[in-house]
């Protein structure tokens, strides 16, 4: 039988026809299964009808980090990354910051304006341990006056241990990546416990690991400005190691500590719905970066499978099921496409059509779409452990605070068990690698005579605060 050039022709035809059938077949079916990610809304109606309520007991609050706020921390990694030219935008350095060691009671009682009745904060390392193996005394007498302070005021703590800065001393062996890191966290996390553990039992160990793993160890924006992905693997592993020691640690000191860690999720949705490269890509974003942490402290196994970075599949000793509830930073959704080279990358962009002042998306609808998957994958509390608005001229944060809480509130109506919401931030901050050009607050900071003011759209936060019904829940 001979085979013509004709036949030949028409089987490579009908091929690619059938091909192009099956990629068209894909690109509809993906779009059918995940109709919410090719939904491009990114804001709500601009009117804001009174809220209708949040669940009895609900944890309604705001959020700051020490560092970013306190002012005087100068015994840290990033007190000594600022001091390097180039590392903070407009060569800012946090210095006094905000002032807020200062005045704890007075943004106390700015808490009270508001109506909120928690306040999610973090306890700096470097300030009650400065040297190895020696606590400073007055420094934890200011958390535990700050703590009772707080509940004589009706105002639930929550704290973070770990929220991104390192004492100098650990810095200079290794930080996260150091052996000896995760028993040092866990003293420290111990000591925490006995001291503030009568009044908090809501623990966040870490804050966005994902986010100190990518910024620290692979772009190099944030300390310690490598560009290693072998280190970036040490990282990842370290601070589970870490989590996994002091949660144990937490359980032990604390009766009835509810312990977890603070996540930053994206929504990372496919650039283009006809490009299953774009598809595959967004995929492999949100389960490394989203949903790492929370599958490792599940299974008990830290894994990692992302392009450029060393393959990971390790038991780590006490992670598996050490959290209690999974803490929710959201802000943003980006949009992911695949990116040609060596080696083969992901690109991301964000809506052009309504940003914040960092260039971030407003997408409110990514919020439940992230509770409402958090829960699918996890079936542990949530609470918003962070949600905010670069927004320095007012005008858009009002509809951002109440989009974004009716994603939540229509979260709890589907029975997901949110416990809380904490908006970024109480007033504005030093945020990192921005300086401080960008404006977070709830209440703006006159930085040089460091003065509080009411943001404009805060007074939304303080409607939903006034729906609060029955006492807060820890």
């Amino acid at each position: 039988m001979t085979i013509t050039s004709r036949k030949i022709g028409r089987f490579l035809s009908g091929l690619l026809a059938f091909g192009i059938v099956a990629y068209v077949a894909a690109c509809l079916a993906l779009s059918a299964m995940n109709p919410d990610r090719m939904h491009r809304r990114t804001t709500h109606a601009a009117t804001m009808p009174a809220p209708e309520g949040l669940p009895e007991g609900f944890l309604l609050g705001t959020a700051t980090a020490a560092y970013q706020v306190e002012g005087g921390n100068t015994d840290n990694d990033w007190s000594v990354f600022e001091q390097q030219p180039g590392h903070i935008a407009q060569g800012d350095r946090s210095g006094r910051a905000s002032d807020e060691w200062n005045r704890v009671p007075q943004d106390i009682g700015l808490m009270k304006d508001l109506g909120a009745n928690a306040y999610r904060f973090s306890v700096e390392w470097s300030r009650v341990e400065p040297q190895e193996g020696a606590w400073d005394e007055s420094a934890w007498t200011h958390y535990e006056d700050e703590v009772r302070e707080l509940r004589a005021a009706g105002i639930t703590p929550m704290v973070t241990l770990l929220h991104f800065t390192l004492p100098e001393w650990l810095a200079a062996r290794g930080g996260v990546r150091a052996q000896d890191f995760p028993p040092l966290f866990a003293k420290f996390a111990a000591e925490a416990g006995r001291r503030l553990g009568p009044q908090v039992h809501l623990w966040c160990t870490l804050n966005e690991p994902n986010v100190q793993m990518t910024l620290g160890y692979l772009d190099g924006r944030w300390p310690p400005g490598e560009n290693s992905p072998p280190h970036a693997a040490e990282a990842f592993t370290g601070l589970l190691r870490a989590h996994a020691a002091a949660a144990a640690e937490l359980h032990r000191v604390v009766p009835g500590a509810q312990v977890g860690v603070a996540v930053n999720m994206i929504v990372a949705d496919p650039a283009s719905r006809w490009n299953l490269l774009d598809w595959a890509s967004s995929y492999m974003v949100r389960k490394a970066f989203d949903w790492s942490i929370y599958d490792a402290i599940v299974s008990g196994r830290a894994r990692l499978s992302v392009p450029g970075i060393p393959s990971l599949d390790q038991p780590i000793a006490g992670l598996k099921d050490s959290a209690d509830f999974v803490g929710v930073n959201y802000y943003t959704r980006f949009l992911f496409h695949f990116s040609t080279g060596f080696p083969p990358s992901f690109a991301r962009t964000s809506d052009p059509e309504n940003t914040t002042d960092l260039a971030w998306s407003i997408y409110p609808d990514g919020l439940q779409r992230v509770l409402q998957d958090t829960w699918t994958r996890y079936h542990l509390p949530i609470y918003v452990t962070e949600n905010g608005i670069a927004d320095a001229a007012g005008t858009r944060r009002g509809a951002y605070i109440q989009s974004h809480l009716e994603a939540v509130e229509a979260a709890a109506r589907e029975g997901i068990p949110v416990r809380g919401y904490f908006y970024w931030s109480l007033v504005d901050n030093f945020e990192w690698a921005e300086g401080f050009r960008t404006r977070f607050g709830l209440y703006h900071v006159n930085y040089p005579t460091e003065e509080r003011t009411l943001a404009p759209g805060a007074e939304v936060f303080r409607s939903w605060a006034a729906t609060l019904a029955g006492p807060a829940s820890r």
